[in-house]
């Protein structure tokens, strides 16, 4: 691909130098340096980095044949289309490609809301999971013996975020300190669980998409994700 952004570069270079008046032909570009003090080369320079960053950003998309083609013709006045042809045309593409993301995205959010509901069933029928009314799955890992939190108290814990393919997705371990959280404001799956939890446990939960994220999932969280929390209860701050 690389290849091919160069002729479009060299498409463009043999243009500006033919449209030059003055001029060395011969400049080296890799000599030249930083044009702090002169707005008309710092602005080309600007012009040709964003240029090469959309080349890069469409660059599977692109005929580059067609791509160095429409640079030529652009600046000589000429072309295939009129300009509001041209309007049309990136305005399809930019609909068509959105279309195409967000079937990928919907392709991608049944595959996990599917694989969340099947790792769900089989795993509720171990007897140290408990399922809860809500679909939250739990196990407790250790007992606490301090005060009792519940689903809306603001609490000091250490957790682990984990996805069903074994990736850690977040942890606050190697934090300094344990991290304060309002329950009241984060998901209802995490809020739920340590809800159900004393100063000093540790449990496990099992989170599906519709007590976590769902859809809206933060990177790299995909969308109805099913999450896995280790979680320990350091202290109940606020009941």
């Amino acid at each position: 691909m690389v290849k091919r952004i160069l002729i479009v570069f060299l498409s463009l270079c043999l243009l500006i130098s033919c449209m030059a008046e003055e001029g060395d032909s011969e400049t080296d570009i890799s000599s030249l340096s930083r044009p702090d003090n002169n707005l008309d080369a710092a602005f080309s320079y600007a012009f040709g980095y964003m240029l090469g960053s959309s080349l890069g950003m469409y660059g599977d998309n692109l005929d580059y044949d067609y791509t160095a083609r429409g640079v030529l013709d652009a600046a000589s006045g000429s072309g295939f289309y009129t300009y509001e042809e041209i309007q049309g045309i990136l305005s399809d593409f930019q609909r068509t490609r959105m279309a195409e993301a967000q079937d990928a995205f919907e392709a991608k959010r049944i595959a996990n809301k599917e694989q969340s509901e099947n790792f769900l069933a089989v795993n509720g029928r171990r007897s140290s999971v408990v399922t809860t009314s809500s679909g939250l799955q739990y196990e407790v890992l250790e007992e606490g013996e301090g005060r009792e939190a519940n689903p809306s108290a603001v609490v000091a814990v250490n957790y682990t975020l984990t996805l069903l393919d074994g990736t850690l997705a977040f942890s606050t371990y190697e934090n300094p300190e344990p991290t304060v959280i309002d329950l009241a404001e984060s998901i209802p799956g995490f809020s739920e669980g340590v809800g159900l939890m004393k100063e000093g446990g540790r449990i496990r939960l099992w989170v599906p998409p519709k007590l976590g994220y769902g859809a809206s999932a933060p990177s790299p969280i995909g969308p109805d994700m099913l999450l896995i929390f280790d979680i320990d209860l350091i202290e109940v701050i606020e009941e």
